[in-house]
């Protein structure tokens, strides 16, 4: 029998408390492996009359509709905060993970969350996976929903884990110190639980990616030969699960690589000079380097980029060295079909792709949301959302039709409908909160 979607969400809710602790003790209960100090409490923002926002109960119901779950991790402190969709319980600090400013991910058609830590020594680095507890399983003519306690199901160690991909069945993390791909694939996460071990392929010590084709084949970046001492690649190849290489043609075609993206012409990756298009048309793999344009600075690359499964263009920012540090030369539309490169604004603090690939939100610094269409790059419309000066950026991830946003500066996690930039619902997560990512049934973080 089906489960309603209210009750599955009421359920959710009893298993996550089950999992963290009620908000009658400040001690989360074992299963979430949140040191006794940290705080679990229920979210008490239905109680709330001083927010500047209208958070009526029509909006609550919105939210008390769906089986989901919000990790949210810290950007002083390393643990991960978890928030129940179906009733608001926050339960602060439920995980501890290997350092602050941790890098959250939703992956693997949304049931796992990817927790990248480093530090505070390389040795400390850590992938860390977490099952969100949510999921459907089949039962004759219907598919179950299943809302279980959110568990942590690995921990990884390897240095400098910091480049993630999801696509085409895998997730593949990219550990730079001694260039270990980190293979995981659905199936076997959910068939091996704790004892699931991922695939490795071995691409050798440089700062570099790895993104999954079909067919169980893998775009993996190649480090410099000629400089052994160059961390950025110098192009990429294809592997199979063997870690054989069945395509070479392209191991030196991307000087200084660095950003890699998915959209649905292909992969796109960051050069010196341009971008790379990889493509794959059946067994056929191909390649296409485009060239920056004229109105880019001379010492500026591609570093950034960013695609969506449905969208057929990209988005990439382009950088550049100077003495102080990194600037920015500004977001950049990118037509693969052309190759044509269209600047679009000076600077960019956070941007991602929408939940159905059709428009790309991007924060600037002064905390104003710009949105604009992904196939022409217009912008479409513009709202202040937060406060400007922050000193952390904010983070967003999707949920349906709305947008989720960490408010670093007054440790809040805030979701945003898309067509009136109204708050819908507003979490009190506390500390700073950092990366975001949504696990669940209704949507896809993006």
């Amino acid at each position: 029998m089906r489960i309603p979607t209210v009750l599955a969400a009421i359920l959710a809710a009893a298993l996550l408390v089950v999992a963290c602790g009620d908000d009658s003790s400040s001690e989360p209960a074992p299963a979430t492996e949140a040191p006794a100090a940290r705080e679990v409490v229920e979210d008490d923002h239905a109680h709330e009359d001083d927010h500047a926002d209208d958070h009526g109960d029509d909006a609550h119901m919105v939210a008390s509709a769906e089986a989901g779950r919000i990790i949210v991790s810290d950007a002083e402190s390393p643990y991960v905060s978890v928030i129940d969709l179906g009733t608001g319980f926050v339960a602060r600090g439920a995980f501890e993970v290997a350092a602050p400013g941790a890098t959250v991910y939703s992956g693997l058609d949304g049931r796992y969350a990817f927790v990248l830590s480093r530090g505070p020594g390389d040795a400390d680095d850590r992938i860390h996976v977490f099952d969100s507890g949510i999921y459907t399983v089949p039962h004759g003519d219907h598919e179950d929903l299943v809302t279980d306690p959110v568990t942590r199901l690995l921990d990884i160690a390897d240095e400098l884990p910091i480049h993630y991909t999801s696509v085409n069945g895998w997730v593949a993390v990219f550990a730079d110190s001694h260039g270990h791909v980190f293979l995981f694939e659905e199936e076997g996460l959910a068939a091996g639980r704790n004892g699931y071990e991922p695939r490795i392929l071995e691409a050798g010590p440089h700062h570099g990616s790895a993104v999954a084709l079909a067919g169980n084949r893998f775009i993996v970046s190649t480090k410099n030969p000629d400089n052994p001492e160059d961390p950025l690649p110098v192009g990429v190849e294809v592997r199979d699960l063997n870690d054989n290489v069945i395509y070479d043609a392209s191991n030196r075609a991307c000087p200084g690589l660095h950003g890699e993206a998915h959209s649905a012409p292909g992969v796109l990756f960051g050069c010196t000079g341009g971008v790379l298009l990889f493509q794959q048309d059946g067994e056929a793999l191909s390649h296409v380097f485009f060239q920056n344009p004229e109105e880019m600075l001379e010492n500026a690359r591609v570093g950034t980029v960013y695609g969506h499964h449905d969208a057929g263009t990209f988005f990439v920012t382009a950088s550049y060295r100077t003495e102080q540090g990194w600037g920015q030369d500004g977001l950049w539309h990118i037509d693969p079909s052309t190759g044509a490169f269209t600047r679009l604004m000076d600077e960019s603090a956070t941007a991602s792709f929408g939940p159905h690939g059709e428009r790309f939100f991007v924060f600037t610094a002064d905390g104003v949301l710009h949105v604009f269409e992904a196939d022409t790059g217009e912008l479409v419309t513009k709202a202040a959302l937060l406060g400007p000066g922050a000193e952390h950026r904010p983070a967003i991830t999707f949920i349906g039709e709305d947008i989720v946003i960490t408010d670093p500066a007054n440790g809040l996690v805030k979701r945003v409908n898309l067509d009136t930039f109204s708050t819908v619902a507003q979490w009190e997560v506390g500390g700073t909160p950092s990366s975001v990512a949504y696990v669940g049934l209704t949507g896809h973080g993006h």
